[in-house]
């Protein structure tokens, strides 16, 4: 079939009045293509000849070329690479000098490629965004019929059936390739995966390409001859660059030379090469001669991203708490840089990678737009810098990115509460006016805070000094009537949140509480759980009372139940895995904060020894935690040393205390029942147990009603592990020993017996 138009001669197939497949089309300069069209428009793989002996071979799209190509010149050179209109966009040479991340180990951690790994589709768009989906349903674009009077594909929206049909009769011809493994997407740069997803559709038509596509797609050149001029322009703009040649590189741009986008087989640019090494002029030329400030090299580095790694050496970054490294910290503070002591030309070196960073960001550089190593705002919080946090926040930095799985799946939010100093406050700040996720968890759910784990004992010494047992008899704790039972919401289990790590540092305990103050602020919950701690656990733990206050100021709850090794905030206070971190005045002074606050020291607690288990109190709890040092417990007092005596005495008077406020407690909750039925209640209770021990009847006098009461050791506070006996004068209290009956006698009950008006005569004699 033959059609001549405008003095061009087509010969070829149709498709609804349109050159459609396969063709050869001729213009009245001699010069000739052969290959595919698609709705009029050269689209596919063709070969494009001139007079003069130049020929061009590669893939086009809507008469310009678009993607793999090789121009031909009659003395035998060649220009290879990838093809954006009349230029070549990207090599298959490298050029020498060019920058990878690989050569930043410390950097290329935080790369995880699996994850973040696109693959090319024809169907589906690998960066599909929600506008893209209104062409999807015919009714949204065309009226009904409008293909009756009217066949002008370039004026009018295709809907997709109409688009699927084409490309029927397009690929009617061609055999069908078997499937085989997605393409990854090779540049995320926005040009090129549309560019790579071209590739792949025309992909069962390479058959008519005159060379192999897979070298040019990855970068092999050594099959094709000497580089024509385009590839030699091309190479020279790049290394200009990186030279900081104004006039070498303006001259190819204006002569037009070689396109300002082009790259290397790396995708190493020239406006990255320039941006690396500082040449601001450059860049402003580049840039105002059409450069893509965002475009991304292979590695998916933007210059922008490229300058942040220089900028920003692993020894710049601070330790923090979110990402268990501020052991860093410490020997920073210790060890002075070499920056503050050393040589003017590394600040004036870095002065400069500052100002080309602001010149791409002012130029519209997208902090977002490279996808490895880290989001840029990840560089400058781990450094502390909080300029250049506002920066780009400014320009758009989103705080909703986190790093791989492997590292935890942290945000940007969950270091910067770990930074220490005023600037971790700061940044915080900044970050928490973008308004992020507060309460965003880290992938470390099963991880186990550090104090918590307990290393196995691996000499004899070391097994008696702890794991003393303690004779666990099911018991189960204060009766209903005694405290009030958790009502809020079950908590939440999973990762730290930003609110767990701050609550974790022990840097500094007032910048630490500004932070959490800020956080609060912002509606953090401060009730979810991470390894069975809450917040408000991990403040006590840590010893931050200011935390612990600020806390208890915006709704954290005492009485939380915990998971893990403490169960609750008040078992983590008398706790003696976390007692170095306080003094005895400040753990009393903890206790009667958290009792203040609402904390229930008769809420039951679970203790477990073995398979054996048992409910008591926090004053069960901190006598378990009291005899798991066997060293300190049961050594004589003489026999130890002064140090051993100091933590004796520190461990004793906390005992005695949580002791007394957990008796005052019991009081004042059994004065408000009827006096005269407890008191019967519990002589009751001691008749029955006494009759049980000589008889194996009295069953009728369980069958009387009793209020039930919790029985406890009067002196001591104990009601776990221990034989319980009752005051053999009144039937009221209860002891757990000989040595507490006495003390108890002495201390008090011998003012309080209600017994025998001689008690005390003869307990004096």
């Amino acid at each position: 079939m033959e059609e001549l138009l405008w003095q061009l001669r087509y010969m070829g197939q149709f498709y609804m009045d349109h050159r459609h497949g396969q063709g050869v089309c001729c213009w009245p300069d001699s010069s000739k293509f052969t290959g595919a069209f698609y709705l009029s428009h050269v689209e596919g793989y063709g070969t494009l000849e001139w007079k003069d002996g130049r020929k061009f071979q590669g893939l086009y799209k809507s008469d310009e070329r678009f993607g793999p190509g090789i121009e031909s010149y009659p003395g035998g050179c060649q220009d290879v690479g990838l093809w954006l209109k009349n230029h070549l966009i990207k090599l298959c040479t490298e050029v020498p000098g060019y920058f990878s991340v690989l050569d930043y180990p410390e950097h290329f951690r935080y790369v995880d490629a699996s994850s973040q790994r696109k693959y090319i589709s024809v169907e589906e768009d690998p960066f599909l965004r929600s506008y893209k989906c209104l062409p999807f349903d015919d009714k949204n674009i065309l009226p009904e019929g409008v293909f009756a009077y009217s066949h002008n594909t370039d004026h009018l929206t295709l809907t997709r059936t109409f688009l699927k049909e084409c490309d029927a009769s397009y690929f009617q011809n061609t055999s069908k390739l078997p499937e085989g493994d997605p393409w990854p997407v090779a540049n995320v740069t926005p040009l090129l995966v549309r560019m790579q997803m071209h590739v792949y559709k025309h992909r069962c038509c390479e058959a008519e390409f005159a060379s192999d596509v897979n070298f040019i797609l990855s970068g092999v050149r050594s099959t094709y001859g000497p580089p024509g001029p385009k590839e030699l322009a091309s190479e020279q703009l790049i290394q200009k660059a990186a030279k900081g040649d104004f006039d070498g590189v303006y001259t190819i741009l204006r002569d037009e030379l070689a396109h300002p986008d082009i790259a290397d087989k790396h995708g190493y640019t020239a406006l990255a090469a320039a941006a690396v090494n500082s040449h601001n002029d450059v860049v402003n030329l580049l840039l105002d001669s059409g450069a893509d400030v965002n475009k991304c090299s292979d590695e998916g580095l933007s210059a922008l991203s490229m300058c942040f790694i220089l900028y920003y050496p692993a020894e710049s970054f601070k330790g923090n708490i979110a990402e268990r490294n501020l052991h860093r910290y410490k020997n920073e503070k210790s060890e002075p840089s070499e920056t503050a002591n050393g040589s003017e030309g590394i600040i004036s070196e870095q002065q400069k990678r500052w100002a080309t960073i602001q010149l791409l960001l002012r130029r519209g550089a997208d902090p977002n737009a490279c996808w490895t190593p880290p989001p840029l705002l990840f560089f400058a919080i781990k450094a502390a810098d909080a300029e250049a946090v506002k920066l780009l926040l400014e320009r758009g930095a989103r705080t909703d990115v986190r790093l791989p799985s492997k590292l935890g799946s942290l945000t940007p939010l969950h270091i910067a509460v770990s930074i220490p100093g005023e600037e971790g406050v700061q940044i915080t700040q900044y970050l928490l006016h973008s308004a992020p996720d507060v309460d965003a968890r880290a992938e470390d759910g099963n991880e186990a805070y550090g104090p918590d784990q307990i290393p196995l004992p691996q000499t004899r010494e070391a097994k008696l000094s702890r794991g003393v047992t303690v004779h666990l008899k099911n018991e189960t704790g204060p009766p209903k009537e005694y405290f009030s039972s958790y009502s809020g919401p079950v908590p939440e289990e999973g990762g730290r949140s930003a609110l767990h790590m701050a609550c974790e540092r022990e840097d500094n305990c007032e910048h630490a509480r500004d932070v959490i103050r800020l956080l609060l602020m912002h509606k953090a919950n401060p009730n979810t759980l991470w390894s069975g701690h809450s917040p408000l656990s991990l403040a006590i733990a840590s010893g931050n009372d200011l935390a612990v206050i600020e806390l208890l100021k915006h709704g954290a709850d005492p009485n939380l139940p915990l998971s893990g090794a403490v169960r609750s905030a008040l078992c983590t206070a008398v706790s003696t895995t976390y007692e170095q971190k306080r003094t005895k005045a400040q753990r009393i002074a903890l206790v009667d904060k958290l009792l203040e606050a609402g904390a229930d020291i008769l809420a039951p607690v679970t203790l477990r020894e073995g398979r054996q288990k048992a409910v008591g109190t926090a004053v069960d709890y901190a006598y378990f935690e009291y005899y798991q040092d066997r060293r300190i417990a049961n050594t004589p007092y003489h026999v130890l040393t002064a140090s051993e005596r100091e933590i004796f005495q520190k461990r004793r008077s906390l005992i005695e205390h949580i002791t007394g406020k957990l008796r005052e407690r019991v009081i004042l909750k059994e004065k408000e029942w009827n006096q005269e039925e407890l008191r019967r209640s519990k002589k009751l209770d001691s008749n029955i147990r006494t009759f049980a021990s000589k008889k194996k009847w009295g069953s009728h006098h369980a069958e009387e009603v009793r209020i039930p009461f919790f029985k406890y050791c009067y002196h001591c506070g104990r009601s776990v592990g221990v034989q319980l006996t009752p005051c053999i004068h009144c039937h009221e209290i209860f002891t757990c020993s000989e040595a507490c009956r006495r003390k108890s006698w002495k201390e008090r009950h011998r003012r309080e017996c209600s017994g025998l008006p001689a008690a005390q005569e003869l307990e004096a004699g």
